[in-house]
């Protein structure tokens, strides 16, 4: 057993899935696998992972047609390493020790850790303030309303804390599984390490979609899944008559 296995949902996009997989197999002073779960409508990253013979590198292809959410489950299931992360492919890890930090941490006794993230090269405010990101993170529901953590590749955890994705969901289909994963735990917040993420692609999920509407359709679904959570069900409440509705006003939505 590895100690990390690193999950990378894939689609389309080799130069990106290049990228973060180049930034994995750079990492020092620790072991790892990495699954590669493919949802592209063509063989160029098949291919491009065949041709690099690397046994560490497990290569899945999975059935199309279904919301990425299901390719992110059937590529974490799959994990056998001690500490699992989840990164998409237009993420990618800083410098060649971060997995050597993180695996400090959970030698140390973390469950969770939480690194930062910069989006396009730069920190969003919510992502740079580190007392905000540990009280949200120490208070997950909170995260339904801020979103201080980022991508999902800012998170390792044990494989035993291991929850699926909620596929009903659209756009709060992270946040969901990050309060589920955290919801009576004590992060650790790593500020030193850092993920980079890139937006602004054609085959970005969030491009495609319409948040106000996505919103909505999720809120029906939690509000159901949480109806006896009232702290959950009244951040969404406000979450829609607050900060969607000046969001919207703005053009942001």
């Amino acid at each position: 057993m590895k100690t990390f296995t690193i999950v990378i949902p894939a689609y389309n996009q080799l130069s990106l899935l290049r990228r973060a997989l180049e930034s994995v197999l750079r990492q020092e002073g620790t072991d790892y696998d990495i699954i590669i779960s493919d949802d592209s409508s063509d063989d160029k990253i098949e291919r491009y992972v065949q041709q690099l013979g690397n046994r560490d590198i497990h290569y899945v292809r999975h059935q199309q047609g279904k919301r990425a959410a299901y390719n992110w489950n059937d590529g974490l299931q799959m994990a056998t390493g001690q500490y699992l992360i989840l990164m998409h492919h237009d993420e990618e890890m800083a410098g060649s020790d971060y997995l050597k930090c993180v695996q400090q941490q959970m030698e140390q006794g973390a469950d969770i850790t939480i690194s930062t993230v910069c989006v396009n090269g730069q920190k969003k405010r919510q992502h740079g303030n580190r007392w905000l990101k540990e009280y949200v993170c120490n208070h997950p529901a909170l995260l339904f309303l801020l979103n201080v953590i980022g991508p999902c590749a800012c998170l390792t955890f044990r494989r035993e804390l291991l929850q699926t994705f909620n596929t009903d969901l659209i756009w709060l289909v992270d946040v969901e599984w990050y309060y589920r994963m955290l919801n009576g735990r004590k992060p650790v917040c790593i500020h030193t390490l850092t993920i980079h993420s890139h937006h602004g692609h054609e085959s970005q999920i969030s491009q495609t979609i319409n948040m106000k509407e996505a919103f909505l359709s999720d809120k029906v679904i939690l509000s159901h899944v949480y109806q006896q959570d009232k702290t959950v069900r009244r951040i969404l409440f406000l979450y829609q008559y607050g900060i969607l509705n000046i969001k919207q006003l703005f053009g942001k939505g």
